[in-house]
């Protein structure tokens, strides 16, 4: 296998697990989907995305509203509030933050997270299906790895440095995100994420553009 970012299958998570909590999560997004379930997952998550316009606007807009606000809170709530707006839902960003913690297969999951997955769950109608599964997930995925990025973007700020310019050098020489993992053999692989900070193949973030216009709305905000 020349590349195991775009050849190789993420690791396999536990499918027959109880609905609603943060494994079912796991279970049912794109993400950590089998081969044969990812396309369809991914779909999903698109048709979610698709609609979505003047994002980079929104998030100025916000950031401005709380500029009074710790910045650590700016990073964290701006984001997701204004995807889940995107999506219809209210500001959900406590309860993603949350579960963001626990999402990944090598975390732990406790009561906290628990209980947030099924705010969001009733949040976003009450259906477990995997449409719920796809914008809970979508919010999961750009909430710790965008404030990651935002954080390190205001620490190497330059004078005179607009934002995509900066967000484009600290994706380059300091990314939110060094690692992924995959399938090979039978064991659980990491696979370095330098110069593809948003992966690559099938299995790319498909909210790349989304993440930046939000991103460099908010540094527009802070850095003016």
């Amino acid at each position: 296998m020349e590349n195991p970012l775009t050849e190789a299958p993420v690791p396999p998570v536990p499918r027959d697990v109880e609905p609603g909590g943060v494994r079912w999560l796991r279970a049912n997004v794109s993400r950590f989907s089998r081969p044969e379930d990812h396309g369809r997952r991914r779909a999903l998550v698109l048709a979610e995305l698709a609609p979505m316009d003047s994002l980079r606007e929104k998030a100025f807009a916000l950031a401005r509203e709380l500029r009074d606000e710790p910045v650590d809170r700016i990073l964290w709530t701006v984001p997701v509030a204004v995807l889940a707006a995107g999506l219809g839902l209210p500001d959900v960003s406590r309860d993603i933050a949350t579960v963001s913690a626990a999402y990944h297969p090598h975390t732990e999951s406790g009561p906290e997270a628990e209980e947030a997955m099924r705010r969001l769950i009733e949040a976003c109608g009450g259906d477990l299906d995997e449409r719920t599964a796809a914008r809970i997930g979508l919010l999961v995925q750009a909430c710790a790895a965008t404030a990651t990025l935002l954080g390190k973007a205001l620490t190497a700020h330059r004078p005179g440095e607009d934002a995509a310019d900066l967000l484009d050098r600290v994706l380059r020489e300091d990314p939110p995100v060094r690692i992924t993992r995959r399938w090979v053999n039978g064991a659980v692989v990491e696979v370095d994420l330098t110069e593809r900070p948003f992966g690559a193949g099938p299995r790319k973030c498909p909210g790349e553009a989304h993440a930046l216009g939000v991103a460099k709305g908010i540094l527009d905000a802070l850095l003016c």
